[in-house]
Order: structure tokens, then C-alpha cells, then sequence
């Protein structure tokens, strides 16, 4: 693959409905870039975890050893190998409201067939249970506020916060 792009290894962080499977698709598009949803290849269809002994091959496997990509996904385990591996960081930092809100849109459109998932296992359905409501509500405490502090250490990598994905401008990031 021969471009001319500043960035080559770009990973997306941030909570759940946030919006970062649709920004790997978007820097996708722009860049032509192979896109790795960590949900994708780290669950199962029913949205069990692999084993996580498993993860780091896994992840070898995919897109750890190649030149470029784009990857979403948060998984805490691992985080340091993909850190190490981008040289480009997108932190979509949104309240948890608007997460919440962006999950039940998501979720009702994808039932009334308007729109389509991506990046989930093949052949698992779109499902808000209890448990990932409570996920959610507990991200910021138990995720967010881990990651912040491994962005702040990045010292040769490209860090951008955003807080709307749409209207992040790929022409002038990548230039």
C-alpha cells in the first residue's frame, strides 16, 4: 500500500457509543487503510471475551505486525502494545449521556433496518442488557480514567482528544 500519509498506525479510543467504529470506517475511507475492530476479534458471536491469554496473538496476528491500519476498540488488556504500536491516538472524549443516548439510537435504527452494525463478531446481534448499561454509567471511572494517564505519558506519538468525530478534519490531520 503506497500513500503518502503522515500517519500509518492510528488507534481509536473511547467509550462505548462514542463513535469510534465509525471514525475507523471514515479514516478508512480517507486513507484506504485496513480497519481492525478489536469487539470483531476480540468476542465471540454470543459477546464473550476470548480468552484473554489468547489476546496478545490474537492482536500480533491482525495488525500488530503490519505497517498500517486503523484500530478501534478500548480492552484495557493490551492497551500498551497497541500504544507502543500507533503513531496517531484519537481519544473521543464524550459524556456519558450522549453515549447513552448514541446506544439506543444505534440500537433502534439497527432494529428498524435504517441502519447496519459494524465492527461486532459475525453473527452476533446488536443487545443493550443491563449489564452494559452498567458498563457504561461505570466507564469513566474504571476505563477513562486509566487511559488519560497512559495518553498524557505518549511523548513520540500524535495525541488528539476530540469530542465530535464528525467533525474531525481528515484532510488536515493527515496532511
Amino acid at each position: 500500500m503506497e500513500n503518502n500519509f503522515k500517519y500509518k498506525r492510528i488507534i481509536i479510543l473511547g467509550g462505548s457509543g462514542a463513535g469510534k467504529s465509525t471514525l475507523a470506517s471514515r479514516i478508512g475511507q480517507y486513507t484506504g487503510y485496513p480497519i481492525y475492530h478489536l469487539d470483531n476479534i476480540l468476542l465471540n458471536s454470543d459477546w464473550s471475551e476470548k480468552p484473554r491469554k489468547e489476546w496478545e496473538d490474537i492482536c500480533q496476528k491482525e495488525f500488530l505486525l503490519r505497517d498500517v491500519g486503523v484500530v478501534d476498540g478500548n480492552y484495557l488488556a493490551g492497551i500498551q502494545r497497541r500504544l507502543d504500536w500507533a503513531d496517531l491516538v484519537i481519544f473521543i472524549h464524550t459524556t456519558t449521556m450522549y453515549r447513552m443516548y448514541q446506544i439506543f439510537k444505534r440500537n433502534i435504527r439497527i432494529k428498524l433496518r435504517v441502519d447496519k452494525r459494524f465492527g461486532i463478531p459475525e453473527g452476533s446481534k446488536e443487545k443493550v442488557t443491563w449489564k452494559f448499561i452498567v458498563w457504561i454509567f461505570k466507564w469513566n471511572k474504571y476505563q477513562k480514567d486509566k487511559i488519560f494517564p497512559m495518553l498524557e505519558s505518549l511523548k513520540d506519538k500524535k495525541v488528539v482528544i476530540i469530542k465530535e468525530p464528525r467533525k474531525l478534519n481528515l484532510e488536515e490531520l493527515f496532511k
